[in-house]
């Protein structure tokens, strides 16, 4: 006789105190910060490389540059907070831990692009960009219909 499988709530007793809307808000928090990356990238791509610039609009393109590289290391660790809060919570644990190797290899295509110049590493960006933001819609989405799913109380 096998004994029955406890669901992820009834494995770590955190996971009850912890409802799926916490998942629900770390996704949001993920996809505003790959908006903000997003419109950051468009500036830097508008404004072009520091070196490519003279005066004030260097200096700018540097800021913008460096806003850009800031915001990437945020969401690498927005990534490691909606892989744990999914893992913790048991809710879309493979799409978090997908997401979270996006933004790895997209952050990593990143520095490549400023290394290289690379159109192609730029283009891995984007495309990296795409992918991350519909797994954290993914993500956010399961939590949400968990969240319906499990009654208040």
């Amino acid at each position: 006789m096998s004994t029955p499988q406890k669901s992820p709530a009834a494995q770590n007793p955190r996971a009850a105190a912890n409802p799926p809307s916490t998942l629900v808000r770390r996704s949001r928090e993920a996809l505003s910060a790959l908006a903000a990356q997003f419109l950051l990238g468009m500036g830097a791509n508008l404004l072009g490389s520091p070196a490519e610039n003279d005066g004030a609009a260097r200096v700018v393109a540097g800021i913008v540059l460096g806003l850009h590289a800031l915001v990437g290391i945020g969401i690498l660790v927005v990534a490691v907070r909606v892989w744990l809060t999914a893992r913790r919570e048991g809710v879309a644990q493979q799409a978090a831990l997908w997401a979270f190797v996006v933004v790895v290899l997209t952050f990593l295509a990143g520095v490549g692009t400023m290394l290289t110049g690379s159109d192609w590493l730029s283009f891995a960006m984007s495309v990296g960009f795409v992918a991350a933001a519909v797994l954290y819609v993914a993500v956010g989405a399961r939590a949400l219909v968990r969240r319906a799913a499990v009654p208040a109380g």
